[in-house]
């Protein structure tokens, strides 16, 4: 047997840690910059065509709509989180917004601003007279449309009156400490079929752990993935069972935290139906992937886990976001993909990863969900 080497194990350690840390920080400062009802008013924007355009102002965000006869640009004030901003503050910003917003050959520019916000006096406080502007009280799910506000943007008001009398928005703006750990709760409660994936992995563990005795067969053999046993044995039902299946309760702990971030995200951004599409088809293909690298090989190993399923919704999460421009207030393209390569990274330097798996959950993952999210964006648009 080979020596093991002290400073392996230590990059290993540190590899392992900062892939943990990176999920950590994901779940619990990734939430900071917008709050939930940001999110789902930039996906009213994307929907009807407006481009977001990222800013570096916390709690101020640019969609515009470009086209040859004009421009709209919607310019969504969150003040929720507490950022709040003085007359003359806002009036800087304001005037760089208006300045890049106009940099096109449109005949006409049309500007709307919409306020987040319980006070009463946000709008005399931040704007001046005769500025087309709506409002949004959060604790009464109200919308306010103002004798200023311009007509082109009226198309958005039965969407934003439907969010808000549909979407459980706990969110209370008087008390100006509208939490991540509130939107995050509350993300979490609107993605049912993850948190059903989630409980059926643990609820499998744990009878498994029961029924499992000491210096018997391992019961996972029974439900893993091998290609002996899929190919030549014909058991094709492992390509399934295998995803429910865990080596030990780190492997369990690890997945599903991973799960519950990016699985949840997902489903908000795709619906029920396509997340159950991309995760299942992620996970076949993970396996079917891991299985033909294995048999080129001549390796026979038995793989167990969701980690090739969980590869794919991070692959979707990549292409929803590259679709709607980069762009993603709670969950940016590049934590995503910096988790990703943490987490491929880690495997790499690790024995008895099946990376394999995860290159063809995570590829397998963008381009079904790519396809199915393209469509989905494009039924909206004209149904």
């Amino acid at each position: 047997m080979k020596e093991r080497l002290l400073y392996i194990d230590v990059l290993r350690g540190i590899a392992i840690l900062t892939v943990v840390y990176s999920h950590i920080l994901l779940f619990c400062v990734g939430y900071s910059e917008t709050s939930f009802m940001t999110d789902l008013l930039s996906s009213i924007y994307v929907q009807n065509d407006f481009k977001p355009i990222i800013l570096n102002t916390p709690g101020i965000f640019l969609n515009i709509k470009v086209s040859d006869d004009e421009t709209l640009a919607i310019v969504t004030v969150d003040e929720t989180k507490g950022n709040l901003y003085s007359r003359e503050q806002f009036e800087n910003i304001s005037r760089q917004i208006r300045t890049f917003a106009t940099n096109n050959n449109s005949l006409r520019y049309r500007f709307l601003y919409l306020l987040i916000s319980e006070d009463d006096t946000c709008i005399k406080r931040l704007l001046t007279d005769n500025v087309s502007c709506w409002r949004i009280i959060p604790s009464q799910k109200q919308l306010m449309i103002f004798e200023t506000a311009c007509d082109e943007f009226l198309t958005l008001r039965n969407p934003i009156e439907n969010m808000l009398a549909t979407k459980p928005l706990d969110v209370s703006a008087s008390d100006n400490e509208s939490s991540s750990i509130l939107d995050k709760e509350v993300n979490v409660k609107l993605a049912p079929v993850n948190l059903g994936i989630i409980a059926i992995n643990i609820i499998v563990f744990i009878i498994m752990s029961i029924i499992s005795t000491p210096g018997s067969e391992d019961i996972s053999d029974k439900f893993a993935l091998g290609w002996d046993l899929f190919f030549n044995k014909k058991e094709y039902y492992r390509i399934f069972t295998s995803m429910f299946v865990h080596a030990g309760i780190d492997h369990l702990y690890n997945n599903m935290i991973v799960l519950l971030v990016i699985g949840s995200y997902f489903e908000l951004a795709v619906g029920k139906l396509n997340y159950i599409i991309v995760y299942f088809s992620s996970g076949i293909i993970a396996g079917l992937t891991s299985m033909l690298y294995n048999m080129s090989n001549n390796d026979y190993v038995q793989s167990v886990g969701a980690s090739g399923a969980i590869f794919g919704m991070t692959g979707g999460m990549i292409a929803v976001i590259l679709i709607n421009y980069f762009h993603a207030h709670s969950l940016d393209l590049m934590k995503i993909i910096f988790v990703a390569f943490l987490s491929l990274y880690g495997g790499f330097t690790s024995q008895g990863v099946d990376n394999a798996a995860h290159i063809g959950g995570i590829v397998s993952g963008f381009l079904v969900a790519f396809v199915l999210y393209s469509l989905r964006i494009k039924h909206k648009k004209y149904s």
